[in-house]
């Protein structure tokens, strides 16, 4: 009999956070509606955060997360990017200890590393999925 073991370079060790314990459950079960602010072209973008470190979208975008940084100067940060849209790069760290539990409704207005401002709302994430194979928000 052999026992593997494996694992994911991505997947992330919460247990040891500068965040609320429960703000990850919170996290991976919610979706977070961004409005990215373009002068020319704003547009919505639908994010989940997954337990293994990677972002899903519904639209072009996809991405990773991550925690950087010694218990109590702790950074959450992600990337995204996409070969369709523009741009077709985002990012954002921000201090860990900063973050509550993301509850439904919960809106704030930030900049991404890049300039780009954006207004974000926590929403429902749901089972089901559309033809696409994205995840619907139920708000």
């Amino acid at each position: 009999m052999a026992i593997i073991f494996s694992f994911n370079l991505n997947a992330q060790q919460i247990a040891n956070t500068d965040a609320e314990p429960d703000y990850w459950t919170n996290l991976y079960n919610a979706t977070i509606r961004y409005t990215v602010m373009q002068e020319a072209n704003s547009f919505g973008l639908d994010l989940y955060f997954g337990r293994n470190g990677r972002l899903t979208s519904n639209i072009e975008y996809q991405g990773k997360w991550w925690v950087k940084g010694e218990e109590g100067s702790q950074l959450f940060c992600y990337e995204i990017t996409s070969d369709l849209r523009d741009p077709a790069f985002l990012s954002e760290c921000f201090p860990l200890i900063l973050m509550n539990n993301p509850r439904i409704g919960a809106t704030w207005f930030a900049q991404f590393d890049q300039g780009i401002m954006y207004e974000a709302i926590v929403g429902f994430q749901v089972e089901s999925q559309n033809k696409t194979g994205y995840y619907v928000l139920n708000y």
